[in-house]
């Protein structure tokens, strides 16, 4: 439920308003423990309803009459189209953007003090494994000019990882580009053995996901083997040892020095090969991520690449 309110708050606003409805997809325990945690705030019910689809009334929204204990949202044109509605359909709610912010922190068992660090970015905490956790509303805010200095002067060197509710592979790549490893929330919410949502950051370090074994000339990527041909596995080979530098990009000119063809080119063959490797076109292309007017960069953090002798 934590997820699915961030979700909500970051497409709707700060002052999104969540029905009742809405929240009757979660256990009732659960809607009151965080009303009573005062992350959810319950508004004046609701006296209007949404008009019908395709309703030429005219109204921004349609009366709710009340007859005994049943409620009905009416159409002025068409009896049919009213809406019966249950009184729970007329509670509305707010958020609490800090509350919910902590309690997201509190459900990851974070160490340290959550705070407000740049325009809708919040501090979590630390995980166990030192790594420097962040919020964000919308990943946009964090490739703002100034929010990695201001990330960096909050927590100093340490390993960051961000956390938004949604992420562009264009979006992924910038901020790996300055070591700032990206994660949907939705990806980072787990339910308990008790049902309860906690937030399990793995460290990137723990699981390597990409295994390049030189001597064998075979990539595995998640459990799969990669079968490339020989110049595709070249290019591939100089995409992986460049990701481990501090510089992860591989420049135009150096792909083509060193493979003697023009580098969209052969980048389109290799994103081609991975497809026929059995890889989906989306994650090929996320990939080998094109780093606009410079070249290309593996799209995988340096911690999840192992390169055997």
């Amino acid at each position: 439920m934590l997820a699915w309110l961030w979700t909500r708050l970051s497409e709707g606003g700060a002052r999104v308003s969540i029905s009742g409805r809405a929240l009757s997809r979660f256990p009732a325990s659960e809607v009151e423990r965080l009303l009573r945690a005062q992350v959810l705030i319950e508004e004046r019910k609701a006296d209007t309803w949404s008009v019908c689809a395709a309703c030429d009334c005219g109204l921004d929204a349609r009366p709710v009459e009340q007859s005994g204990d049943a409620f009905r949202a009416c159409c002025p044109h068409d009896q049919a189209e009213d809406v019966i509605l249950q009184k729970d359909d007329l509670r509305r709610f707010s958020v609490d953007v800090d509350r919910l912010v902590a309690r997201i922190a509190a459900s990851g068992n974070l160490v340290g003090t959550v705070a407000c660090i740049a325009d809708s970015v919040w501090l979590l905490g630390e995980t166990p494994s030192g790594h420097t956790v962040v919020l964000s509303v919308d990943a946009d805010n964090l490739v703002a000019p100034g929010a990695v200095m201001a990330i960096r002067a909050a927590v100093g060197a340490k390993p960051i990882m961000a956390i938004v509710h949604d992420l562009s592979a264009t979006i992924a790549v910038r901020l790996r580009e300055v070591g700032v490893e990206p994660h949907e929330i939705a990806a980072v919410f787990k339910a308990g053995s008790d049902g309860t949502e906690r937030l399990v950051l793995d460290p990137p370090s723990s699981v390597p996901r990409l295994v390049m074994a030189l001597s064998a000339q075979s990539v595995t990527l998640d459990g799969r083997r990669l079968d490339l041909p020989t110049q595709m596995f070249a290019l591939f080979r100089l995409l992986i040892e460049q990701s481990v530098k501090r510089d992860p990009v591989l420049k135009k000119q150096e792909i083509e020095t060193q493979m003697g063809r023009p580098a969209n080119e052969i980048a389109r063959d290799l994103r081609n090969a991975l497809v026929s490797s059995g890889m989906p076109e989306a994650q090929a292309k996320s990939l080998v991520a094109t780093v606009r007017a410079r070249g290309y960069r593996l799209g995988l953090a340096p911690a999840e690449v192992v390169i055997e002798p």
